[in-house]
């Protein structure tokens, strides 16, 4: 099982990521080969602020073609929907006073929290995340 980072679903998406190419081409090759992954309304909030955010791109995204992107990634038959639940949050708990993490480090520390609790790798090209213990990383780039 697998949990793409939100950054990377902006790579896949946006054209004129450095990254677009690769990361495209690994993330249709997932979705072909039917691996599961988990899909999550946080990891949806996140990309479309990201995604039609005019402070970040020149020219964002339009909200109608990234809501459209984000359907065909959770209405495919691998995808899992997952939820919050007691034990994540308290897996978060624990990651965010362990790693005394603060600022764009919350939202890392819920993504890591999220692949512990749902036994999955962590999708990413952010190194930062090898700072938590239990985690399954896959790196990309």
């Amino acid at each position: 099982m697998k949990l793409w980072d939100v950054n990377l679903l902006v790579y896949a998406f946006r054209t004129d990521s450095p990254m677009h190419r690769a990361v495209r081409g690994m993330l249709q090759g997932s979705l072909d080969r039917h691996e599961p992954y988990l899909f999550s309304p946080l990891i949806a909030v996140s990309f479309l602020r990201l995604v039609t955010n005019r402070r970040i791109f020149l020219n964002p995204s339009g909200l109608e073609e990234a809501w459209r992107f984000l359907n065909l990634l959770e209405s495919h038959p691998s995808a899992l929907r997952m939820e919050s639940d007691a034990e994540t949050f308290g897996i978060f708990k624990h990651l965010s006073l362990v790693s005394e993490a603060s600022g764009n480090d919350i939202p890392d520390a819920w993504l890591a929290a999220t692949a512990i609790r749902h036994d999955a790798v962590l999708v990413t090209a952010d190194r930062s995340f090898r700072r938590w213990t239990g985690l399954k990383v896959e790196w990309i780039g």
